[in-house]
């Protein structure tokens, strides 16, 4: 799992719309400098993910639909990304990884991966804000 630029403008934008009202696009971009292709798509799939309801019109834009209290970073990179495995092998059979002949790379690359999983979930996204 890296954690990729669209993931990390997700939590920027998520820092943007955290205090509950309608941001439109240009308002984003700007205080997060993220590119405005970028979050168009970003909040695209955000939005898929009922992660954020859009608002169309003069007044209109985005704006949070899941509490941020429920929400961790796992929970915005996997929405993001289409593989958070850290290798390959992770994700598919791996050859080189059976149970007769186990790969300790493999094996390592796996418990390296579980603690990060769990300290991606383990604080919501609110908490990381208000610090």
């Amino acid at each position: 799992m890296i954690i990729t630029r669209k993931s990390d403008y997700a939590v920027r934008i998520c820092r943007v719309l955290q205090d509950g009202k309608i941001h439109n696009v240009s308002e984003i971009c700007e205080r997060e400098n993220v590119p405005r292709a970028f979050a168009y798509k970003i909040l695209r799939e955000m939005e898929m993910d009922d992660m954020v309801k859009s608002e169309r019109g003069n007044k209109g834009g985005y704006y949070l639909n899941v509490s941020l209290d429920d929400v961790t970073l796992y929970d915005v990179i996997c929405s993001m990304e289409d593989d958070v495995a850290m290798l390959h092998c992770m994700r598919d059979e791996c050859e080189r990884n059976t149970e007769e002949h186990p790969c300790r790379i493999h094996m390592e690359i796996e418990r390296i991966q579980k603690i990060m999983e769990k300290e991606l979930q383990s604080r919501k996204i609110s908490e990381i804000l208000n610090d």
